[in-house]
């Protein structure tokens, strides 16, 4: 309990401070008590209205990320939610949709938000989830989101990724001929090894049975990469980030003592991940345009 409160009020002292130079719903953030249990990383990422908060809800095993249709994004920032679910925790960071023409014109750096949360979040992602809606076709908007995510994420991304279909029956035969007609997905799919899941049409629960097939994915992965040492996807700035983390992590134990160095660094990563450090103006620094990630 002592963490959970902590945690609680880092947040509001974070929020106080940042309110002034950036307005915004404060996310869901929670932190854990000190479980010995097995822990899965997930990053969704998307255009707007894949429902990526939606599937981040259903891996959760409940909602704890806002979602609803809409034509607007509803995901402005990084948000972070955990749970356990059949003795495993996830914790999951939702993103803003990528290419949403709203953020743009309200000056929201989406990739500077995804940027942020790779490379705070310690050690790493176990999966990259890029979700993909059944109901849209092909635009070139979609092209030219999936050229950004390429260029931002790194050719390595694709050892890590699954894909996930939404708004579609849990029907591999007509997932099948959808991907034979398109290219691009065909050429994704082949990329990700066929890695990919059905989450059904139903927008408030994910069938039993395509989250039973999404964990299987992810465990063969997890297992894939770790045979080859490679069990996380990591940011290159990972190190940098650590730094200026430390710092926050120190401010933090000196109001905290009975937090143990391990507790407060999950604490403030998770702050960090979704724009909440203190520090997050040094943090927006560690950028460059050809920034890539690697694999750690």
């Amino acid at each position: 309990m002592a963490t959970q409160e902590a945690g609680k009020e880092y947040s509001s002292d974070i929020c106080q401070a940042q309110e002034a130079v950036l307005p915004r719903e404060v996310p869901h953030v929670s932190a854990e008590p000190n479980q010995k249990v097995e822990e899965r990383r997930v990053i969704l990422v998307g255009k707007l209205g894949a429902g990526k908060s939606h599937s981040g809800n259903g891996i959760l095993g409940n909602k704890q990320f806002q979602s609803e249709q809409c034509w607007s994004s509803v995901t402005r920032r990084c948000d972070y939610g955990t749970a356990v679910r059949n003795g495993i925790r996830y914790r999951v960071f939702d993103t803003p949709g990528v290419n949403s023409p709203e953020d743009i014109r309200d000056g929201i750096d989406v990739e500077t938000e995804i940027r942020r949360c790779l490379f705070c979040t310690s050690p790493g992602f176990h999966a990259i989830v890029l979700v993909l809606s059944a109901t849209e076709r092909i635009a070139r908007e979609d092209l030219e989101m999936l050229k950004n995510l390429d260029t931002m994420l790194g050719e390595s991304s694709f050892k890590y990724m699954i894909l996930v279909i939404t708004k579609l029956q849990n029907d591999e035969s007509r997932l099948n001929e959808m991907i034979a007609r398109a290219p691009e997905v065909a050429k994704l799919n082949v990329k990700c090894e066929a890695r990919r899941v059905i989450f059904g049409k139903d927008d408030n629960k994910i069938p039993p049975e395509c989250l039973q097939k999404f964990d299987e994915v992810l465990t063969k992965l997890i297992k894939q990469n770790k045979r080859y040492g490679k069990e996380y996807y990591r940011h290159k700035y990972y190190d940098q980030a650590t730094a200026i983390l430390k710092l926050d992590k120190d401010d933090y134990k000196k109001k905290h003592p009975e937090i143990s160095d391990s507790e407060a660094f999950e604490i403030v990563r998770n702050e960090a991940a979704i724009g909440l450090s203190p520090r997050d103006s040094e943090l927006l620094k560690i950028k460059d345009q050809d920034c890539q990630c690697i694999i750690s």
